[in-house]
């Protein structure tokens, strides 16, 4: 998935995944740096790839808004939330991960 170092230069597994769990509740699945395939766009919560903490408790949600239909969104992420614990929503769906 383009130039990342962990990454292979295509995908050569997909996962259809649902928003789920809340961060410093209970977590959703990890998706141990995956891309993503958003078919239908709006609102997005996800924790970006950072240190190798993975406990739902030390998770940083990063809010992206108006993620259009049918985007490869260039973040390579390791959770999708189903919200961010305060105000936003994830509202986007048909998501894919591709490692």
């Amino acid at each position: 998935m383009g130039q990342y170092g962990n990454q292979p230069d295509f995908a050569t597994r997909a996962l259809t995944i649902e928003p789920e769990g809340q961060p410093g509740n209970t977590p959703g699945q990890y998706l141990n740096s995956a891309a993503l395939y958003i078919g239908t766009g709006g609102t997005l919560c996800v924790t970006v790839v950072g240190p190798p903490d993975t406990s739902a408790a030390n998770q940083n949600v990063t809010v992206f808004k108006n993620i259009p239909n049918g985007t490869f969104f260039p973040v390579i992420v390791d959770y999708v939330w189903a919200d961010d614990n305060d105000t936003e929503t994830t509202t986007c769906s048909n998501i894919i991960a591709l490692y």
